[in-house]
C-alpha cells in the first residue's frame, strides 16, 4: 500500500477522466473534487467546488462522480449529491439530485458551476441509504444506483416497489433528452413495455444500499460488480444483471431477511459472494485489476469493508460458475523491503482506477480526515485467507 496524499476530507470518491491526462479526481463528502497528477501531487485549484448545494450530514454529501466516454471531446461529466433544495414532500429529509456540468472553457482543468443541468431528482425520506453510485456501461449508458430509501430494514418496502426509483440500479439514455426529462430510456431497458407496473428507468431492483461498483470491460463486455451494504448479518457482492430481482428486503446476502416472503416473488438473483458480520459489516464494492505494476492480482475484483478495514479480492471460476473470495494481504513490514504495506487508516470509504488499470483506495481515520493510497505489490506476491462463502 502506498500513501499518495493525507491531505483529504473524507473522500468518497476516486475517478479518472478517460482522456489521456492520466489525472486522478477525488471527491470529498462536502462536495469538492480535488484533482491529482500521474505523480500523486494535488492541484491548489479543485476541479469542483458546489458545497453550497450540498447537504451533508451522516451518509448524505457528494456522492457519485462520472466522466461522458466522450469527455475528451465534450467536456461533460456527471454527480450525484445529496441536494438543500426541500423536498416536495414535507416527510421526507431531503433529496438526491444527478446533474450535468461541463469545463470551463476559459480554463478547461476545472469545472464551469454554472453549466448545472438537472437531470433526475430523487426523493429522500430518510437521511441514510442513498446509495450514490454513477456509472457509464461499454453500451454509453449511465447506471446509477439508488439505495433504499434508508431507515432500517426498508420499512416501506422501496427495494421492491417496482414503481419507485429506491432500491434499484437505474440506466438512462443522457445523449437524449424525452417528455422533458433530462434523459431518454434505453429502448432495450428490461421493463420499458411495463410502464404500468414499472418505472422503465430500472434496470434492476431489490437492492439495499448499493456503495461502490467495478466495471470489467473488454471480453467480459462490461459487467458490472458492485457491494450492496448489508442490515444485520450479511455482506454481498453482486454480479448486476438486466431485469435481476436481487431479493432485498426479504433476503440478505444467501440467507432470509423475512421468512414469510423470503422466495416466494419470483425468481431472485443471488449474490456471487457474502460475508458475515464476524468479519466485517460495511461492504466498500471495488474494481477489477487490469493494470501491469502488480502482475499476481490480474483479474482479481478487489473490495473491502469501511468497518474492519480488511482488503479483499475474488477471483472467477468460470469452468463452475464460481467466485473464489480471500482476504488480500499485500506484505507486512517483515517481508517487505522496502515496507509498503496494507496498513492505512481504519476505514476504507472507496476504491477507483486510474486509465492503466492500477487499484488506488481512500481511506480515513476516526475523523474526517481522510489519505489516497495506491495499491501495490512490492514483491509481487500475495497472501490470503479465506474470508466468506460463495455459490455455484
Amino acid at each position: 500500500m502506498e500513501e499518495l496524499s493525507s491531505i483529504l476530507d473524507d473522500p468518497l470518491i476516486i475517478q479518472n477522466a478517460g482522456d489521456g491526462t492520466e489525472r486522478l479526481f477525488v471527491g470529498e463528502q462536502k462536495g469538492v473534487v480535488h484533482v491529482f497528477n500521474n505523480n500523486g501531487v494535488k492541484s491548489k485549484t479543485p476541479f469542483l467546488n458546489i458545497t453550497e448545494n450540498v447537504k451533508t450530514g451522516g451518509e448524505r454529501g457528494l456522492l457519485g462522480l462520472a466522466f461522458h466516454p466522450s469527455f475528451k471531446k465534450n467536456g461533460r461529466f456527471f454527480v450525484y449529491y445529496s441536494s438543500r433544495a426541500k423536498p416536495k414532500n414535507s416527510s421526507d429529509d431531503h433529496v438526491t439530485r444527478l446533474c450535468e456540468f461541463s469545463v470551463s472553457r476559459q480554463n478547461p482543468g476545472i469545472a464551469d458551476k454554472s453549466s448545472e443541468k438537472l437531470i433526475m431528482e430523487i426523493q429522500q425520506p430518510f437521511s441514510n441509504h442513498n446509495g450514490g453510485e454513477i456509472i457509464f456501461g461499454d453500451d454509453g449508458y449511465l447506471y446509477i444506483f439508488v439505495g433504499d430509501g434508508g431507515s432500517a430494514g426498508d420499512p416501506r418496502g422501496f427495494a421492491q416497489n417496482k414503481m419507485s426509483l429506491l432500491g434499484k440500479v437505474l440506466r438512462i439514455d443522457i445523449n437524449k433528452m424525452a417528455n422533458r426529462r433530462g434523459y431518454a430510456i434505453p429502448p432495450d431497458n428490461p421493463f420499458i413495455q411495463k410502464r404500468q407496473t414499472f418505472r422503465p428507468e430500472i434496470y434492476a431492483y431489490g437492492v439495499r444500499n448499493i456503495w461502490r461498483c467495478g466495471k470489467e470491460s473488454g471480453k467480459k463486455n462490461g459487467r458490472i460488480m458492485c457491494g450492496d451494504v448489508g442490515q444485520n448479518r450479511f455482506e454481498e457482492v453482486d454480479l448486476i444483471q438486466k431485469g435481476a430481482n436481487y431479493g432485498w428486503n426479504d433476503r440478505e446476502g444467501f440467507e432470509c431477511f423475512k421468512n414469510k416472503t423470503c422466495g416466494k416473488k419470483g425468481s431472485e438473483v443471488k449474490p456471487v459472494f457474502a460475508y458475515s458480520h464476524d468479519i466485517g459489516s460495511s461492504v466498500i464494492g471495488g474494481q477489477f485489476y487490469s493494470g501491469c505494476l502488480n502482475p499476481r492480482l490480474r483479474r482479481f475484483y478487489i473490495f473491502g469493508d469501511y468497518m474492519s478495514g480488511k482488503l479483499f479480492r475474488l477471483f472467477e471460476k468460470p469452468k463452475i460458475n464460481k467466485w473464489n473470495g480471500r482476504e488480500l494481504r499485500l506484505c507486512n513490514s517483515t517481508q517487505c523491503s522496502p515496507p509498503l504495506t496494507n496498513t492505512h487508516e481504519t476505514y476504507i470509504t472507496s476504491f477507483g482506477l486510474d486509465e492503466s488499470g492500477e487499484v488506488y483506495m481512500v481511506a480515513r481515520g476516526g475523523t474526517n480526515s481522510g489519505k489516497l493510497y495506491r495499491i501495490v505489490d512490492p514483491v509481487r506476491q500475495v497472501y490470503y485467507k479465506v474470508i466468506g462463502r460463495s455459490e455455484v
